[in-house]
């Protein structure tokens, strides 16, 4: 029986922005904010046409090859199994486990200035968090779809309110947004930027549940794009409007700029906005990641148990592992966030080594597939995927925020690789019995249904 197609574009569009409209992105994007100023305005508009290059390349090769697996269906076919497993791994799975946690943490201590109470009765109660959307996701595609919708709407509402009252309030902090244009400083902020621009491809794993998917999957990842640059936009000028650059670059400078428009009263109502985000982006990951290990499981990338449904079409196993694989890495870290911003902005370097992939997947799939059907084609290719490649190594290698991070970070990016790499190569040459870097097109082609070219 065909599933229902449960998403329409509200809902394929809340899925895009769900992973940014968060309280890490919030912080980041505010301390770019205090660091640059408008020179880091400049840097949010260079990190946008940045984003619109994977979103072309992604949009098309959804479309081109629609499976739940997203990069490592796209990868197989293109570069082999085994890149495809790296990219999925090291770019979703671990970006999973490293991120969700720190959101969790800033969950726990949002609630421990507002609910001392509560977090002394129940330590890390963003644990029930974690188990309350994971029961929601194994009720289906409809649950998650009416969830997702109501908590992006209130998220980029709040914000936007936030940034409009604080930009019209006059603001307080001296000097205000306006400062000199210095262009070494605009593109030493791009990989600061572009960490509140990722994720528009989570979208890509719920094509099988979304509506006219040709029309509407495009669509959602570039109108998602253009309001997260609208929201986050706003939400710098009025914080350098009203903050005075030490408060933007402080730990919590998203409280300080609510309680600087609004006053002490907002306090509450910020925090419980604050979590609103943090739910949006477990809701997010935890519907899209599971797909896309869902999706490796069906291509035997994974074990098969991970491949399983349950009666309303959610991947059962899948969910439930990607949940108590969250949980086993948040509960030891304590109440300590700084204690893995090395590993967050690893993993950060760790996706934007997978957009390369996909960059690469769809350069390869064109040459090789110059006739194959396309219901999306990016436009004037391959400058895109060039620009986007080019891009996204200026990223990769200026992404520390301070320099004694540099060390950490790319020790992390170098285990997590080599990690998956090791599996990729011990699963590919002993289970899947394949060569980890000959291509799959035949398969993949077939597994969608198309004919052979």
């Amino acid at each position: 029986m065909e599933k229902q197609k449960a998403l329409p574009l509200p809902a394929l569009v809340a899925t895009a922005v769900g992973v940014v409209v968060v309280q890490s992105t919030m912080i980041s994007m505010l301390n770019g904010a205090g660091i640059g100023r408008v020179n880091f305005l400049v840097a949010i508009g260079i990190s946008a046409l940045l984003a619109l290059t994977y979103v072309l390349s992604f949009a098309e090769l959804a479309l081109m090859l629609p499976r739940s697996g997203s990069v490592s269906a796209y990868t197989q076919a293109a570069l082999g199994p085994g890149l495809a497993i790296i990219a999925t791994l090291s770019g979703y799975v671990a970006v999973a486990l490293l991120g969700i946690p720190a959101e969790l943490i800033l969950v726990d201590t949002l609630l421990e200035q507002v609910a001392p109470g509560f977090v002394a009765l129940l330590p890390y109660p963003s644990l029930l968090l974690l188990l309350l959307f994971c029961l929601l996701n194994l009720r289906g595609i409809d649950m998650f779809a009416r969830i997702q919708s109501t908590l992006v709407a209130i998220m980029f509402v709040g914000l936007f309110l936030i940034g409009i009252a604080g930009l019209s309030g006059g603001g307080s902090a001296a000097g205000g947004p306006a400062a000199d244009l210095d262009a070494p400083l605009a593109l030493s902020l791009v990989a600061l930027a572009f960490w509140g621009l990722v994720g528009l491809e989570f979208v890509c794993p719920m094509i099988a549940d979304a509506r006219d998917p040709s029309r509407n999957l495009p669509r959602a990842m570039m109108i998602g794009l253009a309001l997260i640059v609208a929201v986050y936009g706003v939400f710098c000028m009025a914080g350098m409007a009203m903050l005075p650059a030490e408060k933007l670059t402080s730990a919590t400078p998203h409280m300080d700029l609510a309680l600087s428009i609004f006053g002490p009263t907002a306090k509450v109502a910020f925090a419980a906005l604050a979590i609103l985000g943090s739910a949006t982006l477990l809701n997010t990951v935890l519907a899209s990641v599971s797909r896309m290990i869902q999706g490796m499981a069906q291509s035997g990338q994974l074990p098969a148990l991970l491949a399983r449904e349950n009666a309303v079409g959610a991947p059962t196993w899948a969910l439930v592992s990607l949940s108590a694989a969250i949980a086993a890495v948040r509960a030891p870290l304590g109440m300590d966030a700084s204690s893995i911003l090395a590993l967050t902005v690893a993993a950060a370097a760790c996706w934007l080594v997978a957009y390369v992939i996909v960059h690469l997947d769809l350069v390869v799939l064109r040459l090789r597939l110059p006739q194959h059907a396309r219901p999306f084609r990016s436009p004037y290719f391959p400058l895109p995927q060039v620009f986007g490649i080019l891009g996204m190594g200026y990223v990769f290698l200026n992404i520390a925020p301070t320099p004694e991070l540099a060390v950490p970070i790319y020790r992390n990016v170098a285990a997590m690789l080599g990690a998956t790499l090791v599996y990729s190569l011990a699963w590919t040459l002993f289970v899947m019995q394949r060569n980890p870097f000959r291509p799959d097109l035949a398969g993949a082609l077939r597994d969608n249904g198309a004919p052979h070219e």
